[in-house]
């Protein structure tokens, strides 16, 4: 892995999108499971149970790049896959599509060691085996239509097998967790839950989350949400003013809070809590 030396200039520049009025009401401040609902994805069984030795394996990350006549240009992304991962096997594997930062590329997650994480807590059982996605936002590109309408339908065709919303999810740190509640939300019919980590939420989203919670409530594919903000983070005005928007929308989300910035080291530090949340979806009851 290695640290990216933006870090430092991306969490300065997102510092000026941060929304500037406080919430009307602020969510606790200590980690809170996500309330029960009728519209969160419904648990999926986990993939072909795998042997211990082939375990002791780890995945692999695979740098790629999707070319389509219909894009203007080209989506470069990295996939992880799992240990013991087989594509002929009998199910599916669940996916999840991770955005990264302003400024970074599809390395910012690789880089903080989503890889090595997801190896963990498979081998622990902590989590079903997954494929992760890591797309870069490629100037001259609709990312929205790129991620949606291209790169999903690929990856479960290439690499993930038979797919659902309730085993897709979308998330992202910093503005790539704006991008994910954009997306996750216009599109509820391919996303079953959306992570927001450290989010940077552009005001106009806000200004329109009300009718895609609405849109998705009306469908009944309301996504499942979690939120996480760092106690020192620059961005932690708008994340409350974002969850007070939620509050006020009456919309379930997990909240969690931890010390630490807007930084590569806390997200890191937060790795394994990102995957158990995603894999508690997935996970047979």
């Amino acid at each position: 892995m290695r640290r990216s030396i933006l870090a430092s200039l991306a969490a300065s520049l997102l510092a000026a999108c941060t929304p500037a009025r406080p919430p009307a009401s602020l969510p606790p401040a200590t980690a809170s499971p996500l309330p029960t609902s009728t519209t969160s994805p419904t648990p999926a069984p986990s993939p072909t149970p795998t042997t211990l030795a082939c375990l002791r394996r780890p995945g692999q990350i695979i740098v790629e790049e999707y070319v389509d006549a219909d894009l203007p240009r080209s989506i470069p992304y990295r996939v992880y896959l799992p240990p013991c991962y087989d594509r002929q096997g009998p199910a599916g594997y669940p996916l999840l599509v991770l955005l990264h930062g302003l400024l970074f590329t599809d390395s910012q997650w690789d880089e903080i060691g989503i890889d090595e994480t997801a190896d963990g807590l498979i081998r622990d059982g902590a989590i079903p085996p997954l494929v992760i996605v890591l797309p870069w936002e490629r100037k001259g590109l609709d990312f929205e239509s790129a991620v949606v309408d291209h790169l999903v339908p690929h990856i479960r065709s290439t690499y993930s097998g038979e797919g659902s919303r309730a085993t897709t999810a979308i998330g992202g740190l910093s503005r790539g967790a704006g991008w994910a509640l954009r997306i996750g939300l216009k599109h509820p019919e391919v996303f079953g839950a959306i992570g927001l980590h450290s989010p940077a939420v552009l005001p106009p989203d806000l200004y329109h989350l009300g009718g895609w919670i609405d849109a998705a409530r009306s469908a009944g594919v309301l996504p499942a949400l979690w939120i996480d903000i760092a106690e020192r983070d620059t961005s932690r005005a708008g994340a409350l003013e974002l969850a007070a928007a939620l509050d006020d929308l009456d919309v379930p989300y997990a909240w969690s809070t931890a010390p630490g910035e807007h930084t590569a080291a806390y997200w890191s530090s937060r790795l394994e809590d990102y995957l158990r949340w995603y894999g508690s979806l997935w996970s047979a009851p």
